[in-house]
């Protein structure tokens, strides 16, 4: 007889022979049905004990044991078991073992050579294992660890001894008494008691792992984090900052989760003395996001500081400009509107925070008919924009008008669009020194068409061609672009590939771009099935006159504008390179910007390159060159090395860069990174850095600390290669 039919057979026997027996082990408030399979089963009467051997299995509702021996005494109403012994209870807690006494319900008992397995990394060694109410697992001289071990290496690398350690199975939480803890073997800290959520728990109050940095701006200083669960959506972070040279800075995040949206308040506060004087000093950043039952998203997003030097020199954040607004917006198919009001602070030394103005409000919506009006799309469009200073010029546009466009495509494939847009404006300038308190009207039309003409070339080998000129044709009216006419939102104006076809280059309403022009390009595309792919799009505008509307910098200025011109080659996922510029008539570049990226074998490495011509109407007197790399290379499974570099070409000097080591494995990381930042203010000098971050994991953190294949965060290189702000040297 094969095992699978004898243990069949053996289930239906004890299952229909043997009712009274299963009853007697199953307590009657639970009513768990019990189901026992093994090799082998016998019955002594006159003990009554029921006797299993050989890969025995208990089965009691959803709890599971498994041994070589099985005793279970219908008088006691125990169970033994011996041999290697697993057990499982629905909290997917699983203790090993060599010996165990258990009731017959499998809840409380003795486990002798106990080791317990904590969600996926906790691992928890003890002599002997005590279990009761169904819910405490006291362990004798244990040891936790969740480092792996293995006969060439049985010392963890961290671990934690204690004579005593209880498992709160349904509080989520591990408690030692008289506690060692050990550093690849050595004993480095005693405490009598101490206490640490089990890993299988998401969120839980306590103190997190701490942070060393060390600066020559603050001193020494050291983070340590306590964590505070308010409730099921809501939780707090309190994070003492210590510093030897400037006290404690406070820092905070509140976070909470409601039924239609979240928020976030966070911020810092310190008595310091870094501006020269002993004062208080803080930063606030909050943010919020809500949805009503008629899906109009609202919120905030609210960032300040007490002095433009506080964030930079405490090392929380290099932003130059802080935004904060308040927001509601609704977005559909064929219309929308956003509404905001917005307010910038400035950090830097060459800006009066009087002349930065106050947006309230900046509206814009539009409301489409789609085939209303001579097979076209109607839109209706409005738009509106308040600035206040406290010192300096106020102004109000208020914009209302009707724009329409329709496409058709011929026969032989080109696509010609026809587009018009009729709009009003309202200028109010109010407080200007140059200017008189007025209202003005402006009359801004345009119209055009636009042809496409695509041409697609498919290969043997899977890859394909394809081109696409572009022409458009524009009308506009001269003019507009009066001093009464204030540009408030248009000043700066990046001309590239991008904006190329655009049917105004200005990025806001406030500027109007008139007279008649071409806008000529050619765009490019191959793909292959092997991940290659090329792309290119070039062209310029071509008028009667120049553009005087523009800035001289702009590249739009001429009746023949500069070239535009960029391209993009990849790889996937390994190379992508980019490349864009912009070219005079006399063949000298006015704009040269490359990127590149590779990901290959253990390598993450990123490199720009930036050239900005000098644009002084625009507040950029002179030119700006910089050079950036940041990369990662993986020395082995466990070990890393990244680092980053600045450089400003134009004057010679280094910005900032940084290198550091990295290890982690499957129970710690370990961070260090130095860095030196060449800027300085009149408050924040240059500054030398050094930050250390040790992360024992399943204490206070969930991370697996394991390395993906991506060993350098993208978005993070993306954003140290992007050029810098301008921070005084």
């Amino acid at each position: 007889m094969t095992p699978w039919v004898f243990r069949t057979i053996l289930c239906s026997a004890l299952v229909l022979g043997s009712i009274a027996q299963a009853q007697d082990i199953s307590p009657v408030e639970d009513d768990q049905p019990v189901a026992l399979v093994a090799d082998d089963v016998t019955y002594n009467s006159e003990t009554r004990e029921l006797i299993a051997t050989g890969s025995v299995e208990v089965y009691y509702g959803d709890r599971t044991l498994t041994a070589d021996r099985i005793v279970y005494n219908d008088e006691t109403k125990r169970i033994t078991a011996a041999g290697d012994i697993v057990l499982r209870d629905p909290s997917g807690t699983t203790v090993y073992g060599e010996f165990a006494d258990l009731d017959a319900d499998l809840r409380d008992g003795i486990i002798e050579g106990a080791q317990s397995i904590l969600g996926e990394q906790g691992k928890l060694a003890a002599v002997e294992a005590l279990r009761f109410d169904d819910r405490y697992n006291v362990l004798a001289k244990a040891v936790y660890s969740p480092c792996d071990v293995c006969a060439d290496e049985p010392t963890p690398l961290w671990r934690i001894r204690a004579n005593k350690v209880i498992h709160d199975e349904v509080g989520k939480e591990v408690h030692y008494e008289d506690a060692w803890f050990d550093l690849m073997g050595v004993p480095v800290l005693w405490t009598p008691y101490f206490s640490h959520p089990d890993p299988t728990v998401d969120r839980k109050s306590g103190f997190l792992t701490p942070s060393f940095k060390q600066d020559s701006n603050f001193g020494f200083g050291m983070k340590v984090p306590y964590y505070w669960v308010i409730d099921d959506h809501s939780d707090v972070t309190i994070e003492p900052f210590f510093t030897t040279e400037e006290g404690v800075l406070g820092l905070f995040e509140y976070r909470r989760l409601f039924e239609n949206g979240a928020m976030e308040v966070g911020g810092s506060i310190a008595r310091t003395a870094f501006t020269g004087e002993d004062s208080w000093q803080g930063h606030l950043d909050t943010d919020g996001l809500f949805t009503t039952r008629q899906d109009i998203k609202y919120g905030w997003d609210i960032k300040t500081a007490s002095d433009d030097d506080y964030l930079r020199f405490f090392d929380i954040s290099n932003e130059d400009r802080l935004t904060s607004q308040l927001f509601g917006y609704k977005y559909q198919p064929h219309s929308f509107f956003d509404v905001r009001g917005v307010r910038f602070q400035s950090l830097r030394s060459n800006e009066p925070s009087g002349q930065i103005p106050v947006a309230l409000p900046d509206f814009d919506a539009r409301y489409e008919l789609p085939g209303y009006f001579a097979g076209g799309d109607l839109g209706i469009i409005t738009n509106a924009q308040s600035l206040f200073r406290t010192n300096g010029t106020d102004s109000t546009r208020v914009s209302l008008g009707l724009d329409w466009e329709r496409e058709v495509v011929l026969p032989i494939g080109l696509s010609l669009t026809g587009f018009a847009e009729v709009r009003g404006d309202v200028f109010s300038v109010r407080n200007d020194p140059d200017l008189a308190d007025e209202t003005s009207f402006r009359f801004a039309p345009t119209a055009g068409v636009e042809a496409r003409y695509p041409l697609i070339w498919e290969m043997e080998n899977g890859s394909a061609h394809y081109l696409e000129p572009i022409v458009q044709a524009i009308v506009a009216p001269y003019g507009g672009n009066s001093a009464n006419f204030i540009n408030e939102d248009s000043l700066v104006t990046e001309f590239d590939e991008n904006n190329l076809f655009s049917r105004s280059h200005f990025s806001g309403i406030d500027g109007f771009e008139s007279g008649p022009r071409l806008n000529v390009g050619l765009t490019y595309e191959w793909l292959t099935d092997d991940g290659i792919n090329f792309n290119a799009t070039g062209g310029r505008v071509l008028r009667l006159k120049d553009a005087d509307e523009f800035s001289s910098g702009s590249g739009l200025v001429n009746a023949q504008s500069d070239w535009v011109a960029g391209w993009s080659a990849s790889y996937d996922p390994y190379v992508t390179i980019r490349h864009r510029v912009r070219v005079g008539d006399d063949l000298e570049l006015n704009r040269n910007e490359v990127s590149a990226s590779l990901r290959a074998w253990r390598l993450s490495l990123g490199g720009s390159y930036t050239f900005l011509e000098a644009d002084p109407e625009v507040f950029q007197p002179d030119p700006r060159e910089e050079f950036a790399i940041a990369g990662s290379f993986r020395l082995s499974p466990n070990w890393r090395i990244r680092g980053d570099l600045r450089r400003d070409l134009e004057e010679g000097e280094f910005i900032r860069g940084g290198a550091g080591i990295k290890y982690a494995n499957e129970c710690c990381e370990i961070d260090l990174f130095f860095s030196r930042d060449l800027t300085s203010t009149e408050n924040v000098a240059a500054s030398t850095s050094v930050t250390l971050q040790v992360q024992l994991l399943t204490l206070g953190t969930s991370d697996t600390g394991l390395f993906t294949d991506t060993i350098f965060d993208f978005e993070e290189q993306q954003d140290f290669l992007s050029p810098s702000s301008g921070i005084d040297r």
